[in-house]
């Protein structure tokens, strides 16, 4: 093997690296789990303004189609990757911040409830907060990205 073709193959396995790490961020901001993330999120959350037996049977409704829709795009995953701490760092920090705003727009919501009689706070700013997932995907899936390029 001359200098050259060492060359080429080291570009091909570069190349090939930035395929890997562009196709498991596409796949792991791809729409439809997008989508069924917030959906899971607000059945999940809008469930505590239910009456007792409805609230827990539609909380554990949101957390299996959460749970389900993590385990289904893990497996349809084209890129299987091992989980490292940059990554898991960047889920646990959108995690928190998810909480908080959540605890922002139920606050917000709260007060509405005070001021303009609104029913179903909870349903509210679950809602807010799926909307706001939504919103938000395109900014995190770039942050995202520059975290699973560096790692």
């Amino acid at each position: 093997m001359n200098t050259n073709d060492a060359q080429a193959a080291l570009a091909d396995v570069q190349r090939m690296q930035e395929r890997t790490r562009d196709e498991y961020v596409r796949h792991q901001f791809a729409r439809p789990y997008m989508l069924l993330t917030a959906f899971g999120l607000f059945v999940a959350l809008a469930s505590s303004d239910l009456p007792s037996p409805w609230s827990t049977v539609l909380f554990l409704v949101g957390e299996g189609i959460l749970i389900g829709g993590a385990t289904l795009q893990r497996r349809r995953s084209p890129v299987k990757r091992k989980a490292n701490v940059p990554e898991g760092l960047y889920v646990i920090g959108a995690a928190a911040a998810v909480i908080v705003a959540y605890i922002a727009f139920t606050i917000v919501a709260s007060l509405g409830v005070l001021s303009f009689g609104l029913p179903a706070p909870r349903v509210w700013a679950a809602a807010a907060l799926a909307l706001l997932f939504l919103v938000l995907a395109g900014p995190s899936r770039r942050i995202f990205e520059s975290v699973v390029r560096r790692a």
